[in-house]
């Protein structure tokens, strides 16, 4: 693993005279709650206190709204309602083939615009992965040569990516994280997906361990994780059934230690009837009405931050890039 052969303690980089502890030393089964309490906190004994010792920081967050620091999406009507904020993690659920991760990508690459992002995807090769940004970065379709050089240009110390498509161990997401906070300042990581994490998915005791590992790494390095995670296949309504928050697949701490719950949604239902009215199929009165409704919809299930849940309808364009509004204008970096 090289570079990522080492975990790092986040209160305590060697920069500030933290300990470094060697993989070898760390196996999946430790990561539980009192592990990572030892390797990630200081002695419990300096964290009991008084409230009132805390008076600095809790006026500090008083006065400066430090509750709304964080990444915005990228549509302006969402401003106020959803921020990914610093020091948390959101998770974003869904039936595969939805387009959860196409969203997160979108959202990524304008972040990247104010800051570092680091993109781990473990389903989409870089080759793809880069592909999509341009053409979501752009609003263009079919990006020429030029203007993926453009690209390229503009993401470099901006968009951080790890290379590898397959499963991965806990530890090594443990250790790429801190690659990319640390060592290049990464304020925003994707993670896609949990199932690709081996070992973790299905053994609810291993959720809950990797869900309380990225909550301490959001913390310690003040960034935030956004988690793709897949919802259950529905008993009924197949690909046109909505999930909810109950649907994620696995323990009910991936809700609990997130602080943000998205559900991504697409109208499968209407892309079909697009599909037949571009083969010259005539609809309904009531599919032509249906045809207006939108492509995808965020539902926010959990906003622990900001008193809004609720949902947020979105259209796409050609280009791959979700805009806020039907008439699918676009926006480019």
């Amino acid at each position: 693993m090289g570079d990522l052969g080492r975990i790092i303690d986040p209160h305590n980089d060697e920069s500030r005279g933290i300990t470094v502890i060697p993989i070898d030393r760390i196996s999946v089964s430790d990561f539980n709650e009192k592990t990572l309490q030892g390797v990630l906190a200081e002695k419990t004994q300096h964290r009991v206190q008084w409230l009132d010792k805390h008076s600095e920081k809790i006026l500090t967050e008083n006065e400066s709204n430090t509750a709304l620091i964080g990444t915005n999406l990228p549509w302006s009507k969402t401003h106020g309602k959803v921020c990914l904020q610093e020091g948390s993690v959101s998770t974003w659920i869904g039936i595969d083939g939805h387009k959860k991760s196409s969203i997160l990508n979108q959202v990524a690459v304008f972040a990247a615009r104010d800051q570092v992002v680091g993109i781990a995807s473990f389903e989409m090769d870089v080759r793809s992965l880069g592909q999509l940004m341009v053409q979501q970065a752009y609003a263009a379709q079919s990006p020429t040569r030029d203007l993926v050089q453009r690209f390229l240009d503009w993401s470099k110390h901006r968009v951080l990516c790890y290379d590898h498509v397959g499963t991965v161990k806990a530890i090594e997401v443990y250790a790429l994280v801190v690659k990319m906070a640390r060592d290049y300042g990464a304020k925003f990581v994707v993670i896609d997906c949990l199932q690709m994490i081996s070992g973790v998915c299905g053994d609810n005791e291993q959720e809950r361990a990797l869900m309380s590992m990225l909550v301490q790494l959001a913390k310690g390095f003040n960034i935030h994780i956004a988690l793709v995670h897949h919802a259950r296949k529905p008993d009924k309504g197949g690909d046109e059934y909505m999930p909810t928050r109950f649907d994620a697949l696995g323990s009910t701490s991936i809700s609990q230690l997130s602080s943000i719950l998205a559900i991504v949604w697409s109208d499968k239902k209407k892309q079909r009837l697009l599909d037949q009215q571009e083969l010259g199929v005539e609809l309904s009165a009531e599919d032509e009405e249906y045809l207006n409704r939108p492509d995808t919809r965020i539902v926010v299930a959990k906003n622990r931050h900001i008193p809004f849940e609720g949902t947020i309808a979105l259209w796409q364009h050609k280009s791959r890039q979700f805009t806020a509004t039907p008439d699918k204008k676009t926006m480019c970096i």
